[in-house]
C-alpha cells in the first residue's frame, strides 16, 4: 500500500464528502458517503494492519470534517474495517455485488451506530438538543447506505484503474513470469 496515494485519495474523498457532491436531496436523503467507501475499499484490498490504519484515519477525518463527536467515527470505522478484514477472504473482492453489499452494510452500521451513540451520549450529558424524528433519521440512514452502495463499485473500479499507484496487485493481471510458474 502506498501511503502517498492513500493521502491523495483521502483528501479527494474528504473534499467530496464536505461538498456533498452527488446528494440528491437538500434534506439529507440520498447522499454518498465517500470516506466510508474509501475505508471499505482499503479494507478489502490492503494488508491487515494497513487496512485497519486506513479505516481509522478515514474515520478520524470524518470526525474532523463532519458533525459527529470526535473519535466516534474513527472507532466505528475501525470496527467495520476489522469486520471486513475477517470476511474478505470469503467473498469475491472484485465482484460489484459483493462490493455493493459490503459497502451497504458498512455505511448502514456506521450511520445507525453514530445516531444511536450520539443520542445516548447527549442523554447522558443531560443536554436536550432538537432531534429529528426517528423515522426521518432512519430514512436518511437507509437511503444514504443504499445510494453509497450503488455508487461504490463504480468508485472502486475508478480507483483500481490507477493500478500500481495504489500499491495493490491486481489479481486478474499476471505477468509472463507468473503465467510460466503456474504452468
Amino acid at each position: 500500500m502506498h501511503w502517498i496515494t492513500f493521502s491523495i485519495l483521502l483528501y479527494i474523498a474528504a473534499a467530496l464528502q464536505s461538498s456533498h457532491l452527488g446528494q440528491l436531496s437538500e434534506t439529507g436523503y440520498f447522499h454518498i458517503e465517500y470516506l466510508p467507501a474509501l475505508a471499505v475499499f482499503y479494507a478489502l484490498l490492503a494488508e491487515r494492519w494497513s487496512a485497519l490504519a486506513a479505516c481509522f484515519i478515514c474515520g478520524a477525518l470524518y470526525d474532523i470534517t463532519g458533525d459527529s463527536l470526535l473519535g466516534l467515527q474513527a472507532i466505528l470505522m475501525t470496527i467495520a474495517g476489522y469486520w471486513i478484514i475477517t470476511i474478505r477472504m470469503h467473498v469475491f473482492r472484485n465482484n460489484m455485488i459483493s462490493q455493493g453489499l459490503i459497502t451497504f452494510f458498512t455505511v448502514l452500521f456506521l450511520l445507525a451506530a453514530r445516531a444511536v451513540l450520539a443520542y445516548v451520549i447527549i442523554r447522558l450529558v443531560g443536554r436536550r438538543e432538537p432531534q429529528m424524528p426517528a423515522l426521518t433519521q432512519t430514512g436518511i440512514i437507509f437511503s444514504s447506505a443504499l445510494y453509497t452502495a450503488v455508487v461504490a463499485p463504480l468508485l472502486f473500479k475508478a480507483m483500481l484503474l490507477m493500478g500500481t499507484l495504489l500499491g495493490f496487485e491486481n489479481p486478474h493481471h499476471r505477468t509472463a513470469r507468473d503465467r510460466d510458474r503456474l504452468m
